[in-house]
């Protein structure tokens, strides 16, 4: 799970040569992690600063993400309303979207009645321990914790 940077070119079907020029142009100044669609992938913020500053000054910066790559993701149905998968097969979700939690102690019997609960509202898991769910259900994971008196810990994806 790293973060990484999403920068998405303003530019239309109609041009294609183009966008693939540009794209040649700036393989050879930074390094660009991946690409989908019309979205270049960095992961660095100075790169991706350079990159940003570029295509602002050609009018063709249309938006800008901080992204999380998940290196062993195992999605759920709901993964394609929060991230995205890239033509390389790389997984991405939205920082700004979702939180990310792990279970860090418990009885193995209730972390896995917990499991069942928080099922619906999983986005996502990583690496088999880190689960990814929208920022907005963080206080249900909480009070489902509680309940079945496990322990969880977020992760500050603001670091």
């Amino acid at each position: 799970m790293r973060l990484m940077f999403g920068l998405e070119i303003q530019c239309g079907e109609e041009q294609p040569a183009y966008f693939q020029n540009l794209l040649l142009q700036l393989k050879e100044i930074t390094s660009i992690f991946d690409v989908d669609g019309n979205l270049l992938i960095t992961n660095a913020s100075l790169e991706a600063k350079m990159v940003k500053n570029l295509l602002t000054d050609r009018s063709i910066l249309e938006e800008s993400y901080a992204l999380i790559f998940l290196e062993t993701p195992n999605a759920s149905p709901l993964f394609t309303d929060y991230g995205f998968m890239t033509d390389q097969h790389n997984h991405f979700v939205y920082k700004d979207m979702v939180s990310i939690f792990k279970i860090v102690s418990g009885k193995k019997e209730d972390i896995e009645m917990a499991l069942i609960q928080f099922e619906e509202t999983i986005i996502g898991i990583e690496n088999n321990k880190l689960y990814i769910i929208d920022k907005d259900s963080t206080e249900y994971i909480i009070k489902v914790a509680k309940a079945y008196d496990i322990e969880v810990s977020f992760f500050d994806l603001d670091k």
